[in-house]
């Protein structure tokens, strides 16, 4: 391991404001043993008068119309609802109409009053909870139904190929990453905006938060990871992308909540950059490399590591560069990138294989998570827009993905065709 001596240099960076949050929910507590359990810890928002529904009946019916193929709509969720049997209803703890003799459907307009009111954060820490709760079927070469499919054999396949140091990763890692919900529009003509962290082994949104129409990212960053417990932030890795690479989140990190963190720098930081570039890399040998190939492309990386003192950064104890080679299969000619990454875990913390596979993990929030609801769910396409309505039914949408891929389906796709029975979704949500 190489180690280089960087001179000092000032920065001026002004710290985030602080900003009001829950307090974070730890699933160590009190595991719910399904869905309903967990949705009922969820605030109801609504007045006492007048309720019919419950608000854990009306969250659970969203939850369970998302994750049936073609249900991506409060107009189809309620559709959804109204198509299913009296024992379908009874089950999702509908109310009983003794004037009528059967139970009642929620319509569209209270599915709409009441979402509207819901508090995504709480509601996706309630999922959390749930989905930590259950157990991770195995990826095999066959959907959970039996059927054959592409993808299910290509992630079978991935699976059971672990490269060399990659099953020493000692430490959990977390992605941070914001999206923007493209059809929903404030009444002020703003884009609506959600910061989500995701853990990468499983691909579980640990905590989510919206993002005020007059301000981004950056203030909340750490009101975001203050929804997370500490027994699931502490010692772990938090990956972010270039726009997080500030001062403020990385005293945070290892300060207050003394987790660690691997942070891409780009010229948003220039005298970093320039400092981080301006280092003796070829006189540094490889450290990582790897060959992939897949979706109609080659991809060939090489990690480089250098342990540093007295950066232009807090705690930062190893600098990392990644040269990426990429090609589309029947070309010759390449193209190349070369991006830089600052991380507090010192060399004996975190090996060039470990680093590795955390940088290219940090990219399944996009390719797995803001993917499969962009193009799975069509989240893209939704113009739902009142009030917290957008974020609430996006996670839904996230909750019906993590509940198959919890079940063993790598295509999301296929594992909503397979749940068109409500029995069927029910059965995947653990309501009894």
């Amino acid at each position: 391991m190489c180690k280089v001596a960087v001179p000092a240099a000032s920065s001026s960076l002004t710290a985030a404001a602080p900003v009001t949050t829950p307090p974070p929910v730890d699933p160590a507590a009190v595991v719910p043993p399904g869905l309903l359990d967990a949705l009922a810890r969820v605030p109801d928002p609504r007045d006492r008068r007048g309720r019919r529904f419950q608000l854990t009946t009306l969250l659970a019916v969203g939850v369970c119309a998302m994750t049936c193929a073609g249900h991506n709509s409060l107009v189809s969720i309620a559709e959804w609802a109204r198509r299913c049997e009296q024992e379908v209803l009874a089950r999702l703890g509908c109310p009983y109409d003794p004037f009528a003799g059967r139970y009642r459907a929620p319509g569209e307009r209270t599915l709409r009053d009441a979402f509207a009111r819901v508090d995504p954060a709480a509601l996706t820490a309630a999922g959390f909870v749930h989905l930590t709760a259950l157990a991770t079927a195995p990826l095999a070469p066959v959907n959970p139904d039996g059927t054959r499919e592409r993808e299910q054999r290509r992630a079978h396949r991935t699976a059971r190929r672990v490269r060399p140091g990659h099953q020493t990763i000692r430490r959990r890692a977390i992605a941070v990453d914001g999206k923007c919900l493209r059809g929903a529009v404030r009444a002020d003509g703003s884009k609506v905006f959600v910061l989500s962290a995701v853990r990468h082994d499983d691909a579980l949104t640990a905590a989510l938060r919206e993002i005020g129409a007059k301000t981004n990212e950056i203030p909340e960053f750490a009101p975001l990871l203050d929804q997370i417990a500490d027994t699931n932030l502490t010692d772990a890795v938090v990956t972010v992308d270039a726009l997080h690479a500030q001062t403020a989140h990385a005293r945070y990190l290892v300060e207050q909540r003394k987790a660690h963190y691997l942070l891409s720098v780009k010229h948003n930081q220039p005298t970093l950059a320039r400092q981080l570039a301006k280092l003796p890399w070829r006189e540094i040998p490889v450290q990582d490399r790897s060959r992939d190939r897949g979706h109609g492309r080659e991809e060939v990386r090489e990690v480089k590591v250098a342990s540093v003192d007295n950066l232009l950064f807090p705690h930062a104890k190893q600098v990392v560069r990644i040269h990426r080679k990429r090609r589309r299969l029947g070309t010759k000619k390449w193209s190349t990138e070369t991006v830089y990454a600052v991380t507090d875990l010192a060399a004996h913390q975190a090996d060039a294989a470990e680093i590795a596979a955390w940088a290219r993990g940090h990219w399944m929030i996009e390719s797995t998570v803001h993917w499969s609801k962009d193009v799975v769910f069509g989240e893209d396409l939704s113009q739902v827009r009142r009030h917290r309505t957008p974020v609430v039914v996006s996670v839904f949408r996230d909750l019906a993905r993590a509940a198959l891929h919890r079940a063993g389906w790598a295509n999301i796709a296929s594992g909503r065709r397979a749940h068109t029975r409500p029995e069927a979704i029910l059965t995947l949500h653990g309501i009894p």
